[in-house]
């Protein structure tokens, strides 16, 4: 059975090389705003959050589902929590364990809870009462590539 599991920060360095490269492969599809190296940095300095959709009942080689990373943002006003990465194979397995992020969310006293997505995200995450609120549209200086 697959499960969400936190991964303390101490705990970084052993458990990066399960998820280096999903991460990587979900930052390469994010325009670059950052290197996996970066989510590390700021995983062990306790500003992002770590977590594995993992099946301890599975093989060995089979119990890495995917990887999530998350950031709880003081804003004026409000405290969110924002997913910055959510990745992995056969999401229709692990999908209704965004509860437990949301459930870690409002324990940390989070007024609201964001991600911005690739757009296959928005089908999904409706029936878990997710609504676009606004959409991201991005052109990049072409002179800094």
């Amino acid at each position: 059975m697959i499960d969400l599991v936190a991964i303390p920060k101490n705990n970084t360095d052993e458990a990066w090389k399960h998820c280096e490269s999903m991460i990587a492969d979900a930052l390469a599809r994010s325009n670059g705003y950052a290197l996996a190296s970066h989510i590390k940095e700021w995983i062990k300095e306790d500003k992002m959050q770590l977590w594995f959709l993992w099946d301890s009942e599975a093989d060995v080689q089979d119990r890495m589902y995917g990887v999530v990373v998350t950031e709880i943002i003081q804003r004026p006003l409000q405290k969110c929590l924002n997913i910055r990465i959510m990745t992995g194979k056969h999401k229709d397995k692990w999908q209704h364990l965004i509860k437990k992020i949301e459930d870690f969310a409002w324990e940390n006293n989070c007024d609201s809870m964001e991600l911005v997505a690739r757009p296959g995200w928005e089908k999904v995450l409706r029936r878990f009462g997710y609504s676009k609120s606004h959409v991201l549209l991005e052109k990049h200086n072409k002179e800094k590539k």
